[in-house]
């Protein structure tokens, strides 16, 4: 929804948000550039949805590879997963009161396989979501960024103008005053 307000188009997104922009061309063109802003954006937030639904499959198939191939069980999934075996119990047994864990028993390797490759799928998405809200967050910085540079390009313009006003009308002043010199000097006086 576009409400025109002279040169000044308010535009009001999907979200009833409402985004301003100082416009100097006809109406067409502002309605298509309207029209071409809300259709960015929908597929912006399609294509970061399609890079998390398809993220879930991946992580799973990397799981799947943690837990076949005997490199990646042995030195990737095997000691983070004891870690954070090491790690939960002695926090639970804080959390309880029960001090210190003397000595934590590491997990089965089977078990550790398991806790492992849910480790390393969990962490692939949250890599993936945070890479996401990242390029969002950086997509609406530079959207920002040039939305501050077209208002600062505007002002100085319209500040421009002011001078250049300010100096005709001086100019016209001054012309005027001559004029009534002028026309004072042809009255004869008496």
């Amino acid at each position: 929804m576009t409400v025109e307000l002279g040169k000044l188009n308010l535009y009001i997104n999907h979200f009833g948000l409402i985004e301003s922009a100082v416009s100097y061309s006809d109406s067409d063109s502002n309605e298509r550039m309207a029209g071409f802003q809300q259709a960015a954006f929908p597929l912006i937030k399609l294509a970061s949805l399609a890079i998390k639904q398809i993220s879930k499959p991946l992580a799973k198939r990397i799981q799947m590879v943690a837990k076949t191939r005997p490199l990646v069980r042995k030195y990737i999934c095997i000691p983070p997963a004891q870690l954070y075996h090491w790690m939960e119990v002695n926090l639970k047994m804080r959390i309880l009161g029960l001090g210190k864990a003397t000595k934590v028993e590491p997990l089965t390797e089977e078990a550790a396989v398991e806790q492992g490759a849910e480790i390393i799928g969990e962490t692939f998405l949250f890599a993936v979501a945070v890479g996401t809200i990242a390029f969002e967050y950086y997509r609406q910085q530079r959207k920002d960024q040039k939305h501050e540079g077209e208002q600062t390009s505007a002002i100085t313009e319209l500040q421009q103008r002011v001078e250049e006003l300010g100096i005709t009308i001086e100019e016209q002043d001054a012309k005027i005053r001559e004029l009534n010199r002028q026309v004072v000097g042809l009255i004869p006086t008496k």
